[in-house]
């Protein structure tokens, strides 16, 4: 009984912990959530990496936006325009695994720093170059939609 109730009470800690720690990203300037939140958008990308068992290591550009797109078709929609990638994600909700965890409410300060960290991570790779990812829209902002742009 005492082992469930400490392993509950600990589950509580990490997730006001995290819920913390988002409310706290709201007083940062969008640079420096960035940079808190690098290690996590990158790991979250590792993650999503696993899940799908894809690695971006093996793909250039063109053939990554080509997976990417036949994964779950009508899900996400991304192309590419000289060195301007548009990732449009629209599952019809916030796919973040703190949010449908029921941890955190979707906020666009975590999906400019966590996310665009995801997708510079995830680009990064298949370009083999550093690239800078940009929020555009999203579920948090209000749109029907999550929209990042990927600079190469």
């Amino acid at each position: 009984m005492l082992g469930k109730w400490k392993r509950r009470a600990e589950e509580e800690l990490r997730d006001e912990w995290i819920r913390g720690v988002v409310r706290g990203l709201e007083e940062l300037s969008d640079g420096t959530a960035r940079k808190v939140l690098k290690a996590c958008g990158e790991s979250c990308a590792k993650s999503w990496v696993n899940t799908y068992s894809c690695n971006p290591e093996f793909y250039d550009v063109d053939s990554w936006i080509k997976l990417v797109n036949e994964m779950e078709p009508g899900v996400r929609n991304v192309g590419r325009e000289d060195n301007i990638i548009v990732y449009e994600l629209k599952p019809g909700k916030c796919v973040c695994p703190l949010v449908t965890g029921g941890i955190i409410k979707p906020s666009r300060k975590l999906c400019l720093a966590c996310a665009s960290n995801f997708f510079e991570y995830l680009f990064g790779k298949v370009a083999e170059k550093p690239v800078k990812a940009e929020l555009v829209e999203s579920y948090a902002t209000g749109a029907d939609k999550c929209v990042f742009k990927v600079h190469l």
